[in-house]
């Protein structure tokens, strides 16, 4: 029966009649805030057939957390308006996910009290992911940073740095100094042996 169906473009309701033995559908709970509700599936020949539940990538169960709290935010909105805790058009009291301050938005959804807060909390999250670690030009300690061309970890290490190129500038304009009026006496000492 089953290499009956080994190639077919769409499931059609005689094959379900064939393979599908019942189909169990339980009442709905509430599990953590959230409505579950439980399907079994006994399949013809087989009995209860449990489909393998896949593995969840970080970034789909990040998703998933996401829509259960957003699930649970709009309950709770829900219960409000329904209890008479609030009325439809009042501004909401949210707390600025920058500065902490409690603010009043019409929107639900207002993460930020004003739009500098905005750009700075997107500033910060855009330095965070910009951390890297360096080594210190002066001292050889590993420090980390979020800018860019930072070579030194400190102040001190970077006023060291440059007294230290100042100190390199001066002993080589003294070697040339050196070098110009050695080749200026040689010139002198060759002009006076062909007088």
């Amino acid at each position: 029966m089953a290499k009956k169906y080994t190639d077919f473009s769409e499931l059609t309701t005689p094959m379900i009649n064939e393979f599908v033995d019942k189909i169990l559908v339980h009442a709905p709970e509430k599990v953590d805030g959230d409505r579950v509700q439980e399907v079994e599936i006994y399949l013809n020949f087989i009995g209860y057939f449990a489909a393998p539940v896949p593995e969840l990538t970080p970034e789909e169960e990040k998703r998933q957390e996401y829509l259960r709290k957003h699930r649970m935010q709009s309950r709770e909105r829900y219960k409000a308006l329904k209890d008479g805790t609030r009325k439809v058009g009042e501004p909401f009291q949210i707390v600025c996910k920058c500065c902490g301050k409690t603010f009043e938005s019409k929107m639900s959804n207002a993460m930020f009290c004003d739009q500098n807060c905005r750009s700075k909390y997107y500033r910060q999250e855009a330095a965070k992911k910009r951390k890297r670690e360096c080594t210190c030009g002066n001292c050889g300690t590993v420090f980390i940073t979020d800018r860019n061309g930072v070579k030194y970890c400190c102040e001190d290490c970077m006023k060291e740095a440059a007294y230290k190129r100042q100190k390199e500038r001066r002993a080589a304009k003294k070697n040339d100094q050196k070098s110009i009026e050695a080749s200026a006496n040689k010139e002198s000492d060759q002009k006076g042996k062909t007088a």
